[in-house]
């Protein structure tokens, strides 16, 4: 697990990266589930504040979760774009370069940055910034934005709390921290609508996913 001291030498290595870059492609794990879109949202928002020049990404075909379908992800590709070569590319929530749904795009591109909670991250990244007590990669960004000056506005603070309620399993999963607990009030002082993130995530269940629930309870 990280020091104290090595995740702080971390965090500002990478936000001085993002400094010093103008150009970014932003990608997340297959199968992405509240914090990994959360937490690309959340991040491409942030790079926009600072006047960064950013692509979300997600390679692949398969289609979004439906319960993330009330995010606003219309810019989001699923492609990595023809200057790729010529962007940062920074993973958002990725234990390792596996989950990438293309892996070979880090021998493409001029330096890649690891940003991740998962204690078991491999560090594929030039850079990395992994905080394995965290309850969420939001948790982590939630910092890195204070240390780069990002005013946290209600759409960050919306995306980072979709990030943080789902990854806490609603704040009853063993990872939910006096930490956690604390950047949600902020979250929420923030401007996130918490019943609307509800109504979106939780309450807007597919049929085809509560037909496969009963299925598995009927032969629990």
């Amino acid at each position: 697990m990280s020091s104290p001291q090595t995740t702080a030498s971390e965090l500002a290595a990478v936000a001085d990266a993002i400094r010093d870059h103008q150009r970014f492609v932003l990608t997340t794990h297959e199968n992405p589930d509240g914090d990994a879109l959360g937490s690309l949202l959340a991040t491409k928002l942030a790079f926009d504040q600072l006047g960064k020049d950013t692509v979300m990404t997600l390679h692949g075909e398969a289609p979004l979760p439906g319960e993330y379908a009330f995010m606003p992800l219309a810019e989001l590709r699923r492609r990595w774009p023809d200057d790729v070569s010529e962007r940062v590319l920074v993973a958002l929530d990725c234990a390792n370069e596996s989950r990438i749904g293309d892996p070979e795009v880090l021998g493409r591109v001029p330096a890649s940055i690891d940003i991740d909670h998962h204690h078991d991250n491999s560090r594929f990244g030039r850079l990395n910034l992994i905080v394995p007590d965290a309850s969420s990669t939001g948790e982590v960004l939630r910092d890195l934005f204070r240390e780069l000056g990002v005013e946290l506005t209600p759409d960050i603070a919306e995306a980072l709390y979709i990030a943080l309620v789902t990854d806490t399993g609603r704040f009853q999963y063993t990872n939910t921290t006096p930490k956690a607990l604390r950047l949600a009030a902020e979250l929420v002082e923030a401007g996130a609508d918490v019943h609307r993130i509800f109504q979106g995530v939780y309450e807007s269940v597919e049929f085809a996913k509560l037909k496969l629930l009963a299925f598995a309870l009927e032969r629990a």
